[in-house]
């Protein structure tokens, strides 16, 4: 299951964000109302980073070092070390 902003790989390669958009149906009482979880596919500045840090976080596991990465909302994007309990989720 798919949460609201969750990034995914998908299967041709490309990377996709969750995100929850309502739904207008004509004529029905509750237009609007009805949301649904669609991927959107992310422009090219965006896939070239996420495949760069896919590949870091491959290389870090690889190694046995446990990492996060996190998108700020300046757009940055940092490695973390994964604390004991997220490691455990």
């Amino acid at each position: 299951m798919a949460y609201d902003g969750e990034l995914v790989k998908m299967e041709n390669g490309r990377w996709a964000r969750f995100q929850r958009c309502q739904v207008y149906r004509p004529g029905v009482e509750d237009a609007g109302e009805t949301m649904m979880l669609i991927a959107v596919e992310l422009d090219e500045r965006y896939q070239l980073l996420l495949d760069e840090v896919a590949d870091s976080l491959a290389h870090y596991r690889h190694r046995g070092i446990p990492v996060q990465a996190k998108l700020d909302e300046a757009q940055r994007l940092t490695l973390h070390p994964e604390s004991e309990s997220s490691a455990l989720h």
